[in-house]
């Protein structure tokens, strides 16, 4: 019996789930709250006397028994009933329930139902008075169980009316927390710095030496590794330098096995309108599993061991290691400009901007025989500068047989006929590209603003080549680069620093003299006038008299400078502020004359190194 009574009362519940019955008929039919309690996890109602015996053992197991996991009662979504409180004619009646149907949550009682009681004052398990068709309560209960039940905190069921059922859809899940404004958790990467130690046999000191003939395939796998590695051909092309020595090139060995590369190239550098001799470190290269434990260092320092015995005056390189650099003693000059741009906002800039006053020239694609007028307009433009290379008619013909260059446009004023001694038609301009990079660019002194037009064909060519970007390479105080940038930052995530350092002073200073003392005419002094230079590495002066320009080893004289190595080059190379040095703590002048001096005799010049020169053929 006590079976099929657990039976109908699970069908019940069904029924007011899917609306077939209300509480109210529930309660009509006299199935009292436990029902409710029932349905909702806590088990059917304990055996009377008059039950057998098996079925009491059946009852009590199923009433002991864990629930499983799964939701006993599965509600579609959108499903919701409510009823309203039914209430007894009798007055003694003061307890009511609430109770709520979930699904799709725990399966334990208290978490799938949320039963309110309110208790009468006088006794937890007083009888509702009997109605036509209500269901008696068991005449019989076991006092110790409601004591256990009050002890534990359990409600007792008997005589509660069904206030409201309210069912959600399976798979709601009901929040327990506050409905408080949390602040927002942010979760920012957390990058341990880790500092990478190479292991014991890389920190060993390398050997530096030349290279042989059976390294080259090694050092060729090493160069690959390098932003602009040099193809097979530009690596065995090298020897045909007018300059080359097997010597100048050293790798450093550990173990047996090549880590590292640099190569040293001779060439003669322009400075202050002379020549001095000068080398260029070019390819510096350290495989990446040996980076970290000095390896670069001892190359750099090998090679400038050699450039000493060389009689180099002047050591330069192009790095975005400035303070690899800067480390070993070398001066950061100023950063190689290259700018990016689009062709078509190029061309309009240059389009909407003034107009050059002249005659007309013509442009076309250069002759092997205009090669001495290219060179020419170079010599014209390099004087200006600090750090372009003196090109000799030998070594511009070897530049140009390497085919490090796609094309060279040449402006031309007068007829266009071929001409060996430009008689008829005189080359006033040229441009070197390779791809979308504008190399060199360049126009004759005497035609100011042929440049724009120069670069305007360009424009016009890679725009018909559809190309969609163009990089104008030049010195950082070209004024084109404003119009390639069109108001945007000049300086570029590729750009790479030229570092320098200076081995012979004296010749330096020595090669600058004539332009000294040029800018000294040029300011009206007339009186002699002396400039000492205090460094640890050099200890001299230069004095001007009746516009000549002289250099003494050994004095300073009244007026002079101290300063260190490292400004000494950037002083001597035009690349120091004797103001903004001596605000800075870097440089300190004995007296306001030698400042003034040093402003007058060393004035800032615009640094430019071709890139047509290291670029891999």
């Amino acid at each position: 019996m006590s079976c099929r009574r657990a039976s109908c009362r699970i069908e019940l519940v069904r029924k007011i789930c899917t609306r077939r019955v209300s509480a109210r008929g529930l309660i009509a039919r006299g199935v009292r709250a436990r029902v409710a309690r029932f349905a909702v996890g806590a088990g059917p109602s304990r055996s009377t006397p008059r039950q057998s015996s098996r079925s009491a053992v059946r009852s009590t197991a199923v009433a002991t028994r864990r629930p499983k996991p799964k939701p006993p009662l599965k509600i579609r979504t959108g499903t919701a009933a409510t009823t309203q409180p039914t209430r007894f004619k009798s007055a003694d009646v003061q307890q009511s329930v609430s109770l709520r149907l979930a699904t799709g949550m725990d399966n334990s009682a208290a978490k799938a139902a949320n039963v309110t009681l309110d208790r009468s004052s006088s006794s937890a398990s007083a009888k509702s008075p009997r109605r036509p068709g209500v269901a008696k309560a068991p005449a019989r209960r076991n006092d110790n169980h409601e004591r256990n039940h009050d002890a534990k905190g359990d409600v007792s069921l008997d005589a509660m009316t069904v206030h409201a059922v309210e069912i959600r859809p399976a798979g709601t899940v009901v929040s327990r927390r506050p409905l408080t404004k949390r602040p927002a958790i942010l979760h920012l990467p957390h990058q341990p710095v880790v500092q990478l130690k190479p292991p014991a046999w890389m920190l060993e000191e390398c050997h530096v030496a030349s290279a042989r003939a059976g390294d080259q395939a090694e050092i060729l796998q090493l160069l690959s590794g390098l932003p602009s590695p040099p193809s097979k051909a530009e690596f065995h092309a090298a020897v045909d330098h007018p300059d080359h020595d097997s010597a100048n090139r050293l790798v450093a060995r550990l173990a047996g096995r090549i880590v590292g590369h640099v190569e040293i190239v001779p060439r003669s550098v322009r400075v202050g309108g002379g020549t001095v001799s000068a080398a260029v470190l070019d390819r510096v290269a350290v495989l990446p599993e040996c980076r970290g434990a000095g390896h670069g260092q001892r190359l750099v320092r090998a090679a400038e061991g050699r450039m000493r015995q060389m009689g180099v005056a002047i050591a330069l390189s192009r790095t975005r290691i400035a303070p690899s650099f800067h480390e070993l003693g070398w001066s950061v000059l100023g950063r190689d400009c290259a700018t990016p741009g689009r062709p078509t906002a190029i061309l309009s800039r240059l389009l909407e901007g003034p107009k050059r006053d002249g005659e007309p020239v013509t442009m076309r694609q250069w002759r092997h025989v205009e090669l001495p007028a290219i060179l020419r307009i170079y010599t014209q433009n390099a004087a200006r500068f600090v750090g372009p290379l003196d090109r000799s008619e030998a070594y511009s013909r070897w530049l140009v047989s390497r085919g490090a260059f796609d094309s060279i446009i040449v402006a031309l004023m007068g007829q266009d006929r071929y001409d060996l001694h430009e008689t008829t038609a005189r080359i006033v301009g040229y441009c070197v590209q390779s791809g979308n990079r504008v190399m060199e660019l360049f126009a004759d002194p005497e035609f100011p603003g042929l440049e724009r037009e120069i670069l305007s064909r360009v424009c016009a060519e890679a725009i018909e080549n559809d190309r969609q970007e163009i990089v104008y390479e030049s010195s950082a105080a070209d004024p084109l680069h404003q119009a390639v940038a069109g108001g945007e930052s000049l300086v570029s995530a590729n750009d790479r620093m030229i570092v320098a350092k200076v081995f012979k002073p004296f010749e330096v200073l020595t090669a600058t003299a004539p332009a000294v003392a040029a800018r000294v005419v040029a300011a009206g002094i007339r009186e002699t006038v002396e400039l000492g230079l205090d460094a640890p590495g050099f200890r001299g002066s230069i004095i001007v008299a009746n516009g000549n320009a002289t250099v003494h080893a050994g004095r300073s004289g009244r007026s002079y400078l101290t300063l260190s190595d490292e400004e000494l080059a950037r002083l001597l190379l035009g690349q120091s502020d004797p103001v903004e040095a001596a605000a800075a703590g870097r440089l300190h002048a004995s007296t306001q004359v030698a400042e003034k001096l040093a402003m007058q005799l060393f004035p800032r010049v615009p640094l430019w190194c071709p890139m047509w020169d290291d670029l891999p053929a």
